[in-house]
């Protein structure tokens, strides 16, 4: 026992140091992982213009060299204008300190209450004084004695390394991310070569998976989000100059580096010139336009354009986005914001290509922790009957009929069937189940996708008379509604299905079949159990009714499907189904209602 408690603690502990390792190394690795990350990234966004470039028949090495120089000198134009305008920013900002003293006034007026008191701070920050610093003033006291202290002037050599130094270390970072983005490019297909060899050839399936899955998904999405943050910074930044908004390109650059922040970043980017245009304008339009265009940019993005891009998105759930965004920021610091996108991008398609791994794609990825059927199920286990409807019924927008019952419906109650057969499942429990689900079957359009949206067959005319079908459940409730299902699927292609209950006895069966002479049976099982009870009721009506076809549908788990065949072919069924597409398929090959013809099929006298 003390063993077993032993390693179920031990399961526990190492997780978490690898995890505490992990950050430790992230945290202390900063100054040479993060210009690795950003170097990589650049990469991956390069790579489809070099690729482009070779095609036209330019060789690797100037190709690289080429898109490489136009980068930087892209780089180096846009920070000397941002630069620029910085300083211009910086010099006249504090000219515009009154215009923002009498806008806090009309604001503020002389009303009462929390508003106005927020307003009599701001008031206060922006004349620097509280009204404590002005009753000083106003009453100063005795003077005091003031001692100036001059700093010991320091050598020419101090100065120049006090000036150099807050510049020399991004240089520092620049030079070895444009060395790496280089080699990079040049040499990208031994780096690839190395990865596969270093985590050894056994893995060379998996591991070539990873690295085409992971270059060609952030490739993808780095290039288009470069590109559509470059396209609405552009966009922003020509509708703050109509609007006459000062150090518009400035704020349209900010923002297009700001939208890689996931869901916050854009709205940072937002109050620089929402506060500038607050502060310079004479009322306040102006603000209210740069709230305007900024709203109908980020709507037609997020909307249209990002949607048409992107397709399924990066694959990353948008609450594991931010929850990776303030671990990066946390990490890295505001760098970390930027790369946090596409380090999680990587982190997802690792889970989704290692086995060790797999619990990254379960916890960041947006792909659903549960399969529809496991979620109905979870639903209906918590008496949740309308959030198990709405799992149906978002799953019915995508698919037909006969994928929504066999995908969720029947996979659900062979689960509820098991589980009871093993006494997990009370009684009650399973009877809510039930009822639930056959509330829920109204919900379900039955349209036969093949036919039904056909346009000769909306135009043509019902059948002469529907083809009788009797169902026969072999042993519980569950197949009943299976029957149900199968009759919503069959009845728009002109079948009736008379679905009999679990009570009818094999001699009422067989007194049914008689009177009705029905075009053929169909036996519905559903496992555990069922099998012996739906070979002995095939042996009997068999013997009675030797021409008519006999349907066997088998819905479970079918490892032995060929062993579960013969006993059936033996014990008189004509055919064996295993889902409810299948069986529906299956009687219509057997028994085709006769379609009662229409005037352009009747000879003219």
């Amino acid at each position: 026992m003390a063993s077993r408690l032993t390693q179920r603690a031990a399961s526990y502990i190492w997780p978490l140091v690898a995890f505490v390792l992990v950050v430790l190394i992230l945290y202390v690795g900063k100054p040479v992982l993060v210009p690795l990350a950003l170097a990589i990234l650049l990469t991956f966004i390069l790579a489809p213009v070099v690729f482009g470039i070779q095609r036209i028949g330019l060789p690797r090495l100037p190709a690289v060299l080429l898109v490489v120089t136009l980068t930087l000198l892209a780089f180096a134009g846009v920070g000397w204008v941002l630069g620029t305008q910085v300083q211009r920013l910086a010099r006249e900002l504090p000219s515009q300190r009154g215009r923002i003293e009498q806008k806090l006034e009309k604001l503020r007026g002389s009303g009462q209450g929390p508003v106005a008191g927020l307003f009599k701070m701001l008031g206060e920050i922006v004349h620097g004084k509280t009204e404590q610093q002005k009753a000083v003033e106003t009453n100063p006291g005795p003077p005091q004695k003031v001692v100036i202290v001059h700093p010991e002037e320091s050598s020419s050599g101090q100065q120049l390394l006090e000036t150099v130094s807050p510049v020399l270390e991004p240089l520092a970072d620049a030079g070895l991310i444009l060395v790496l983005v280089v080699f990079m490019l040049i040499r990208r297909e031994d780096l690839r070569n190395r990865v596969i060899s270093l985590l050894g050839h056994t893995h060379l399936i998996g591991t070539t998976r990873v690295i085409v899955d992971t270059a060609q998904r952030l490739s993808r999405f780095l290039l288009t989000q470069f590109l559509i943050n470059v396209s609405i910074g552009v966009l922003f930044a020509c509708g703050l100059l109509i609007f006459g908004v000062e150090y518009a390109f400035l704020w349209g650059a900010l923002l297009t580096i700001l939208r890689f922040v996931p869901y916050i970043g854009a709205y940072i980017a937002l109050a620089f010139p929402l506060l500038l245009s607050f502060a310079s304008s004479e009322g306040f339009t102006q603000p209210i336009e740069v709230l305007v265009l900024f709203g109908v940019l980020e709507l037609v993005t997020a909307n249209v354009v990002e949607p048409l891009l992107f397709g399924h998105g990066t694959g990353v759930s948008p609450i594991a986005l931010l929850v990776a965004a303030a671990f990066w920021a946390w990490v890295w610091g505001p760098i970390g914001l930027v790369l946090s996108t596409p380090l999680t991008v990587c982190l997802v398609v690792l889970g989704q290509h290692v086995d060790r791994l797999r619990f990254l794609a379960l916890v960041l990825g947006d792909e659903p922790a549960l399969e529809p059927h496991a979620s109905y199920y979870q639903r209906l286990l918590a008496r949740d009957k309308d959030e198990a409807a709405q799992v149906v019924t978002d799953y019915a927008k995508a698919q037909p009929a006969a994928r929504v019952f066999d995908d969720v419906l029947v996979p659900a109650l062979v689960l509820a069937r098991r589980q009871r057969k093993q006494g997990s499942l009370a009684p009650e429990d399973e009877e809510y189940i039930l009822n639930a689900t056959h509330e829920i079957l109204d919900t379900v359009e039955p349209v036969n996708a093949g036919k039904a949206e056909s346009a000769a067959d909306e135009k043509a005319e019902p059948t002469a008379s529907p083809v009788l079908v009797v169902g026969c459940p072999a042993h519980n409730q569950a197949e009943e509604l299976c029957l149900a299902m199968l009759g919503r699927l069959l009845q728009p292609d002109g079948y009736d299905v008379q679905a009999l209950s679990t009570r009818t006895l094999p001699t009422d069966v067989e007194a049914t079949i008689e009177r009705r002479h029905p075009a053929l049976v169909f036996i519905a099982v559903m496992p555990p159990g069922g099998l012996m009870q739906a070979s002995y009721l095939c042996r009997r009506l068999h013997k009675r009714f030797s021409d008519m076809p006999i349907v066997v549908g088998y819905w479970g788990h079918t490892r032995h499907y060929d062993r579960l065949l013969r006993r059936l072919r033996k014990a008189g069924a004509s055919y064996v189904t295993t889902s409810l597409a299948q069986t529906r398929s299956q009687l219509e090959a057997l028994a085709s209602p006769p379609v009662r013809p229409t005037p352009a099929m009747v000879p003219q006298s």
